[in-house]
């Protein structure tokens, strides 16, 4: 296994492949929403499509921070069974939404429906009221969401308003007053909103017929490769609301995990919760994760407050600063280089550190033993230091006995990132690390 499998990956770092030129935005529905710091489908691809000789038959395949599953659906590829869990509820939404195998039928003659509904509605009510809604949407547009709204929850069936409602947020993002220049929630300024002219019901139509056409592309993707049989995907799918640090929400074994912890630091650069805030304000309750344990919509930063690193009590770093770095080499050798004074700096990056360790320790028990682990991560700039995150993840995983078995760098040349996030200035390279417990 060894020699083939490293000679495959050798190729593709060789070839640059990983960096994904090529990349379509329309590839596995990555375009159905802009969802911060997604993963390349094509990269993800050819990693999975490499190892999947070496998985167990009926393989299971799990992202334990999966975002908007661009790992899942890339698995789906080569008939996986796929199981994915955030924190994050619209995450959840969205990857439910994406990795679902529609009747396309039925989706094309829903969205006939749903336009009728628009079209026929005369009302002027606004259905949905929360602090901050005028700030962030005019009136007109407040009037046509809501339509839309109401559009959608005439549809009888859970499965198919899900994909609508991940169409319907594409359009509350694009059309409301935050600039989209950043994760972060930000408003226009006056003039920029006075001199739009936004359409969001004809932009929701435009969106919903893209949807489809690229729905129907990842379909037949799928069937070409055997793996759909009466519309549904011949494997299994399973997308949970799930908080990484406290439990993986399933008693399922995994051969092949394929993630990207949320490496930014969710404070400084990719607000991952910020920036689904308002989607989360239009979407009815009932058609989100039932379990969720906090109450998610109380701030626009709640979501990020419950994620790695959200939480940062400077007494409890203060007292676990040096066990931390005594515990982690690569970590000890980066804070050598640093002035004592400056190590309060590095207290949210420390923080995210012993968060990410407490999700390792339950993702690693799921994991069957002789498991591929394949992290995409990269080492963003603090305080105009690099974090050396891929050896912070090494001796990570050493410490669970699971070796680094491959290791590949990429350029982020199509890894959706605002122009003017901080993400797209402090980092321009990630790693692809391949791990392998082999005991």
């Amino acid at each position: 296994m060894s020699d083939t499998l490293l000679r495959k990956l050798d190729d593709l770092k060789k070839n640059g492949e990983l960096n994904a030129k090529d990349a379509k935005r329309e590839d596995n529905l990555h375009r159905l929403f802009m969802y911060p710091g997604m993963m390349v489908p094509k990269t993800q691809t050819l990693i999975v499509d490499a190892l999947t000789k070496y998985t167990p038959p009926n393989p299971w395949v799990m992202d334990p921070f999966m975002g908007a599953g661009t790992s899942l659906l890339s698995c789906m590829e080569f008939g996986y069974n796929v199981f994915g869990q955030d924190i994050n509820p619209f995450a959840v939404l969205l990857t439910k939404a994406k990795t679902a195998t529609y009747d396309i039928d039925l989706l094309s003659n829903t969205f006939v429906f749903i336009k009728d509904k628009i079209q026929s509605d005369k009302a002027q009510t606004i259905d949905v009221d929360f602090k901050g809604i005028n700030k962030w949407f005019n009136k007109k547009v407040q009037i046509d969401l809501s339509k839309i709204r109401r559009a959608i929850l005439h549809v009888a069936y859970n499965e198919i308003r899900c994909f609508f409602w991940i169409v319907f947020s594409e359009v509350i993002r694009t059309g409301s007053n935050d600039r989209t220049s950043t994760f972060k929630l930000h408003q226009r300024s006056v003039e920029n909103i006075e001199e739009r002219n936004i359409n969001v019901i004809d932009n929701f139509f435009e969106l919903c017929e893209r949807s489809l056409l690229d729905f129907k592309v990842f379909t037949k993707k799928l069937q070409s490769r055997g793996l759909i049989y009466n519309n549904k995907y011949t494997k299994k799918v399973v997308t949970v609301w799930g908080n990484s640090q406290k439990q993986i929400e399933t008693e399922q074994k995994f051969d092949l995990l394929v993630s990207s912890p949320p490496y930014g630091d969710n404070h400084t650069t990719i607000t991952y919760g910020q920036h689904s805030y308002l989607e989360l304000q239009w979407i009815p309750k009932e058609d989100l994760p039932q379990n969720i344990d906090f109450d998610f919509l109380r701030t626009t930063q709640e979501i990020d407050s419950h994620s790695l690193g959200g939480k940062v009590n400077s007494k409890h770093i203060q007292d676990v600063f040096e066990l931390s770095i005594e515990r982690i080499p690569a970590l000890k050798k980066f804070f050598c280089k640093i002035p004592n004074e400056e190590h309060n700096k590095y207290y949210k990056t420390i923080s995210f550190i012993n968060d990410f360790e407490c999700c390792l320790d339950n993702i690693v028990k799921a994991m069957n033993n002789d498991a591929f682990y394949v992290w995409t991560i990269g080492n963003r700039r603090v305080a105009k230091r690099e974090i050396p995150n891929d050896s912070i993840l090494v001796d990570l995983m050493e410490k669970h006995g699971i070796n680094l078995y491959y290791t590949a760098e990429r350029t982020i040349l199509n890894k959706k990132q605002p122009r003017k996030n901080n993400f797209s200035k402090t980092m321009d390279k990630e790693k692809v690390l391949i791990f392998h417990n082999n005991k």
